[in-house]
């Protein structure tokens, strides 16, 4: 046991005599200080991010485009979005020893997301009973992934089969 201690504080010794080491230590220590309490939320959140980026590839490769490096480009500004105002409500959360605050924001972030998501599935799985459902309502959310007009996208659809 007193070698695991040894060897372990050997290594953290060797990590902080150099400049990279002491940034990312710095970096966790604030991740653990900021996102500790919250930390189902925030994953929730780059959950969501994440499967809307991998449905929306899904989607582009679907209908033959290569819309990879526009779809980075949104996937890390809605991470800097998202997570700065959901770091400034863990900042309030704090105060107010409550995790309200970052529960109540994060709702709507999660269901436009999860909207995002159905829209690109609708486009790679049409004919999918469960998104069926749901084809009315996400018809503007199909139309403007497919760069079509709302009234063509059954069309669009019938031909992305």
């Amino acid at each position: 046991m007193t070698q695991i201690i040894i060897k372990t504080l050997t290594k953290l010794g060797a990590i902080l005599q150099t400049v990279q080491g002491w940034v990312i230590a710095l970096g966790l220590f604030l991740a653990e200080y900021f996102f500790a309490d919250h930390a189902i939320v925030v994953k929730a959140v780059l959950i969501a991010i994440l499967l809307d980026a991998v449905w929306g590839i899904s989607a582009s490769i679907k209908q033959g485009k290569f819309a990879l490096s526009e779809l980075m480009r949104q996937t890390v500004a809605k991470i800097a979005i998202y997570g700065s105002a959901l770091a400034a409500l863990i900042q309030v959360d704090k105060v107010a020893s409550t995790t309200l605050c970052t529960t109540v924001v994060s709702i709507p972030i999660l269901v436009c997301e999860i909207w995002s998501m159905a829209g690109s599935m609708l486009i790679v799985k049409p004919d999918m009973p469960f998104l069926r459902l749901f084809k009315t309502v996400l018809k503007g959310e199909i139309a403007n992934k497919l760069g079509v007009a709302p009234e063509e996208v059954e069309e669009a659809l019938n031909a992305n089969k």
